[in-house]
């Protein structure tokens, strides 16, 4: 038995197996083969798609878990439309002669960094926020569509889960969330709070556990590793005289 610490944003026990998610990685052209106008153009469609796309999610927020949590999506929206980050697009579509694809990958390389390299933890945090709009705004460019469904249930594994990603998680089969990086002060988290998703943050686990059955203790901000039947056993004991609170998985013998 393997135990890892990390840091739980959720007060939840849960057992599954790990499933490591490989977010898509999008192949982009550099160079136009056309006028620089029509790529700005290109982004400014891809932009108000976006937008509207990030309204649907605001109201579907809005009636599952209220204003608080709904407003994420609002300031995706203002994000998308901040004159610094439409600049930088522009400039280097104008400046590069490349297409929007290749702009708004600088631009969130750009800005993301900018975030991350703050001191304060809250705006470090905004910078998955910039990776979120900016991957939406490519898969608009690109004609893709993000397809997040779940064969069988388990606890999904990532570097960071962006807010967007959140929600389209089939809720029915996502057991909990794992992330290498990640913040308690980030949109995700908040997310993850309000829909009483399982998830622990910080946590060093390698591709090579793939498949192994994992215990979230976010008690304890724990995952267990092929967890002993005793540790299962006394988890169980604990939190049956606990009350069993929302969120309590262990069903595994």
């Amino acid at each position: 038995m393997q135990v890892l610490e990390g840091k739980a944003i959720m007060d939840q026990i849960v057992v599954g197996r790990l499933s490591f998610y490989r977010r898509p990685a999008p192949q982009i052209q550099l160079y136009t083969r056309g006028d620089w106008r029509q790529e700005v153009n290109r982004f400014r469609r891809a932009q108000q798609t976006a937008i509207l796309e990030l309204n649907t999610l605001y109201h579907r927020a809005l009636n599952q878990v209220g204003e608080g949590v709904a407003s994420i999506f609002q300031i995706h929206g203002m994000l998308l439309e901040d004159q610094d980050y439409m600049e930088t697009v522009r400039a280097i579509i104008q400046g590069q002669s490349t297409t929007a694809e290749y702009a708004v990958q600088m631009a969130e390389i750009s800005f993301s960094a900018a975030f991350a390299a703050m001191e304060s933890p809250y705006m470090q945090a905004r910078a998955a926020d910039i990776r979120d709009i900016s991957q939406r705004v490519l898969r608009a460019l690109m004609g893709g569509r993000q397809e997040l469904l779940m064969d069988e249930p388990a606890i999904l594994v990532s570097d960071e889960f962006l807010p967007s990603e959140v929600m389209d998680f089939d809720q029915r089969r996502l057991l909990g969330l794992i992330t290498r990086n990640g913040s308690l002060d980030s949109h995700t988290a908040m997310l993850v709070r309000a829909y009483h998703i399982p998830a622990i943050v910080e946590v060093k686990l390698s591709h090579r556990l793939e498949g192994r059955l994992a215990l979230m203790d976010g008690y304890a901000g724990k995952v267990y590793i092929e967890p002993e039947p005793e540790v299962l056993n006394q988890l169980r004991e604990l939190y049956q005289a606990n009350g069993r609170p929302k969120g309590y998985i262990l069903n595994v013998k």
